[in-house]
């Protein structure tokens, strides 16, 4: 059985049965979501090892406090990569960051 885009019980956890607050946090990682990935696509062009582990922290970070634990785990693959700066592994697992971020998205559009 494959996991839930979002988890929303990590979040709920948190902050037990409020549900604007909850809707609130997921907001802003809608809201965050572009940048990141943006920052994360100059990082990864202008071959940035530091950058592409910096933003992939963040996303991580991110993913996990919202309960997209796939996302975090992806973004945690990504952020181990990016030292060792195998370009054509970190292209592969941006695009694994990209298509599972529009997976968290959508759920979040949906909910």
């Amino acid at each position: 059985m494959t996991k839930p885009a979002v988890n929303m019980s990590v979040l709920e956890s948190i902050f037990g049965d409020d549900k604007e607050i909850c809707r609130s946090i997921l907001a802003e990682f809608v809201h965050s979501a572009d940048p990141y990935m943006f920052e994360l696509s100059e990082a990864f062009e202008g071959k940035v090892a530091d950058g592409v582990k910096s933003l992939a922290h963040k996303l991580k970070s991110s993913s996990r406090t919202i309960g997209a634990e796939v996302l975090g785990d992806l973004c945690e693959t990504l952020e181990s990569t990016a030292p060792n700066q195998n370009w054509e592994l970190i292209a592969e697992q941006q695009v694994a960051v990209r298509a599972e971020l529009a997976n968290v998205l959508d759920y979040i559009k949906s909910a």
